[in-house]
């Protein structure tokens, strides 16, 4: 497997993950599908930075 196809299969997964676990939490009354929204929102704010390559202090 090529590095590029085992980062995409990770991303995939990781996404599944998130989905099913965001799923299971709402179902279970743990969360609501509004905090779901938030918490979904935020993770995307902190992978997003996570994966940012720019440097941010020179």
């Amino acid at each position: 497997m090529r590095d590029g196809d085992s980062r995409s299969e990770w991303a995939t997964n990781f996404s599944r993950t998130v989905a099913d676990e965001t799923r299971h939490g709402v179902r279970s009354g743990a969360i609501t599908w509004a905090e779901a929204d938030e918490l979904l929102a935020r993770l995307r704010v902190l992978v997003d930075q996570a994966l940012d390559f720019t440097p941010q202090f020179s």
